[in-house]
């Protein structure tokens, strides 16, 4: 169950550089990932504000990954289809390819995820 813990330590502290950043200085990450800045940042902000929230679900699970299984099913579930939403508008010339990396973080965060809670779906199953 140790390794667990650290991915999910990690995957926290991935949301936390991202989500802080775009939540507290929304126009300077912009800046450093290639991107324009958007004009609505309130919803900026607001994502960075939910990503740092998830960040906090995810260094729950690190502290007990089978007491946070529906924190991580949430995780999954916003995780894996970022890397197809941002491409998308990557195609559609709405967004740089630059910002498209970081999404592939998630995907690799979210099948780790889903590995864990297909391996341990009960209580107690054991690592």
């Amino acid at each position: 169950m140790r390794i667990w813990k650290i991915i999910f330590a990690l995957a926290a502290l991935f949301n936390f550089l991202v989500g802080l950043p775009v939540l507290l200085a929304p126009a300077a990450f912009y800046t450093a990932i290639g991107q324009p800045v958007p004009d609505d940042l309130l919803s900026v902000q607001t994502v960075g504000l939910l990503i740092s929230v998830f960040g906090v679900g995810y260094a729950m699970a690190a502290r007990d990954p089978v007491w946070a299984r529906p924190v991580l099913w949430l995780g999954v579930l916003g995780k894996a289809p970022l890397p197809v939403l941002v491409g998308l508008s990557v195609m559609a010339g709405r967004t740089s390819p630059s910002g498209f990396g970081l999404t592939l973080v998630d995907l690799v965060f979210a099948a780790l995820f889903l590995t864990f809670l297909l391996r341990h779906r009960t209580a107690g199953a054991s690592a």
